[in-house]
């Protein structure tokens, strides 16, 4: 079968990572040939720091779409990112300031980039933000930026008419969500911590 792609999307620190993982052992436990693409910006971050330029948006693009490619030979592919990701963070940098011809040319590039690679992904779900926000040290977001940078993916995903879907409640309850719309049977895993508090990147 053909590698079915899951995308969890959301803003920084609402429970993404967290939810990868448990699915990602949830998947496990059911017998399931799954991979894992971790977030490639947050290494980004930790190496290099804070993202200043859309070129470097470019960068990471590369860097995601180069992890996720890894991911073909398994059934399942999971990621807590998505490669036309860093479309919407660019764009969103550059806000309503002036735009050189450099910076117009790097957007466009990465949004055909993002229309081209949306195809891509069998399934596509959005976290809204329900446990607050706590700084972890890496994103230099915080809670207000956070809340815009949410805005800015669900307007993207409306905006070019993508279908996603929408999970709630506690990382076991979104978690089943997801498993119950890909018609794989839910085993609960008491060892795992039901985190409520968005512990995530």
């Amino acid at each position: 079968m053909a590698t079915k792609r899951i995308a969890v999307l959301g803003g920084p620190r609402c429970g993404k990572t967290t939810l990868i993982q448990h699915l990602y052992v949830e998947m496990k436990i059911a017998g399931l040939n799954v991979g894992y693409a971790f977030e490639y910006s947050t290494d980004y971050l930790k190496d290099k720091g804070m993202i200043e330029t859309i070129s470097e948006q470019y960068g990471i693009y590369l860097g995601q779409k180069r992890i996720e490619d890894e991911l073909s030979s398994f059934d399942y592919a999971l990621t807590d990112y998505a490669t036309f990701v860093p479309y919407i963070y660019g764009r969103f940098m550059l806000g309503d300031k002036q735009r050189t011809k450099k910076e117009i040319q790097i957007l466009k590039d990465l949004y055909c980039l993002a229309i081209e690679d949306i195809p891509n992904y069998d399934m596509i779900v959005y976290i809204p933000r329900e446990f607050g926000y706590v700084q972890d040290g890496i994103r230099w977001q915080d809670e207000e930026v956070a809340l815009k940078i949410d805005e800015a993916i669900l307007n993207f995903l409306n905006a070019e008419n993508i279908k996603y879907v929408q999970v709630t409640g506690s990382t076991k309850e979104r978690a089943k969500q997801i498993l119950d719309i890909l018609d794989i049977n839910y085993k609960e895993t008491p060892q795992l911590n039901d985190s409520k508090d968005g512990d995530d990147k």
